[in-house]
């Protein structure tokens, strides 16, 4: 293995990061496993894993005798009950989210805080601060650090919001520089879309997948996407608002940011439920509960696979500008039914120019709606994880 432009030391923590996320991203691993999966030899493995036994970081198991084969049995590695912890919380437009997990992405703690109509800046920021010593006191293991995930288009060079709409209004707002100080640990802050991308990268179905996008319905709809297992547009810090993308300008309803016609108007959780009240005279304000009704009613149906078409030709405009066949359906787009997600991936294969080359694939994510929350906690990780965080 080459590795052009590192000196002997960056090296060294690159492939210990290596075995480390080999280690947390699966589960009960062998030293054989790891030297085919990593390539590295095994002295540089042995060395590695003595290294993170040493300082309590993973551990040795014996295998169940009830799975051993015959001959010599190895053994297993996994986390140390003394390993580091990590602390996330998710930042939406309703509550904040707080979770406590090892390295490995097991919950140890959690706790929301639900935000009321009259918030402000220092309001959100005390019941962040609250939340964020809550979690720092949930466990007397070593805290590598605090990942944040939030809505808006957020500056994570910097650590802030740049930007957001329809939250109590604010328009930016500060996080790493007013969280730090009182925490003594890192603070590194995303996207929501990015973070969730991240877990899904590393915890998820992009383990079997070097590209995909994600996508996520929330009050807005936004996207993130992963080539090569990188976070496009991870140093910039730029996310994908895909839910401020225009699908119809020229008698499209005025959007909060100051456009007309942007697709979140039609196709986010709230503008789903409106199309179907409106369509049907309905008055649902649940967004699971509108979504079962549909399933049962015809005309509410058609309505959704309206929608579905809208988001398809959306969802088009982006995979003909990255060629990813791949998507990852999160957030509250778990909800929707299997045969929308059909009908979506229908349609791109109707229109998108790649049709030729492979068919697009839509899956829901392997964690539901709390994909963020525990992307918040994939933002230190993904520190960690390419030796950019040394535990």
């Amino acid at each position: 293995m080459h590795y052009f432009g590192l000196n002997a030391e960056d090296v060294k923590i690159h492939n210990r990061a290596l075995i480390l996320q080999l280690i947390c991203t699966n589960t009960q691993v062998t030293r054989h496993f790891l030297t085919d999966t990593s390539h590295l030899t095994p002295m540089t493995l042995t060395n590695i894993t003595s290294d993170l036994i040493q300082h309590r970081i993973i551990h040795e198991t014996q295998i169940p005798k009830t799975a051993r084969a015959p001959g010599r049995t190895p053994k297993l590695l996994s986390l140390s009950p003394d390993s580091p912890v990590v602390a996330g919380i998710y930042i939406s437009k309703d509550c904040l989210y707080g979770i406590l997990t090892d390295m490995a992405l097991h919950p140890i703690a959690r706790k929301t805080i639900p935000l009321s109509r009259v918030e402000n800046k220092q309001t959100i920021f005390e019941k962040l601060l609250s939340l964020s010593k809550w979690l720092v006191h949930q466990s007397k293991r070593p805290l590598l650090g605090l990942g944040v995930a939030t809505v808006g288009v957020v500056d994570t060079m910097h650590g802030k919001i740049s930007y957001v709409t329809d939250f109590y209004g604010i328009e930016e707002l500060e996080i790493t520089s007013l969280l730090q100080p009182h925490l003594n640990i890192p603070v590194f802050v995303k996207n929501d879309m990015q973070s969730a991308a991240l877990c899904e990268m590393y915890f998820g179905l992009g383990r079997t997948k070097d590209h995909f996008i994600y996508v996520g319905l929330t009050k807005g709809v936004g996207a993130a996407i992963v080539a090569n297992r990188q976070l496009l547009n991870n140093l910039t810090g730029s996310s994908g608002e895909l839910g401020h993308t225009t699908i119809n300008y020229q008698n499209g309803e005025p959007c909060k940011c100051g456009s007309r016609g942007c697709l979140e108007m039609y196709v986010s959780v709230p503008g789903i439920i409106r199309r179907i009240n409106q369509s049907c005279g309905t008055s649902f304000t649940d967004f699971q509960d509108t979504l079962a009704y549909c399933l049962d009613t015809p005309r509410a149906y058609e309505t959704l696979e309206n929608v579905a078409r809208q988001l398809a030709y959306a969802l088009n405009n982006l995979i003909n500008l990255v060629d990813i066949s791949t998507i990852i359906f999160g957030h509250c787009g778990v909800y929707l039914p299997d045969q929308i997600l059909d009908s979506i991936a229908d349609q791109i294969g109707h229109i998108s120019l790649f049709r030729y080359k492979r068919p697009v694939k839509i899956s829901k994510s392997s964690f539901g709606d709390k994909c963020s929350l525990l992307g918040s906690v994939c933002n230190v990780l993904d520190q960690v994880f390419t030796g950019q965080l040394i535990p």
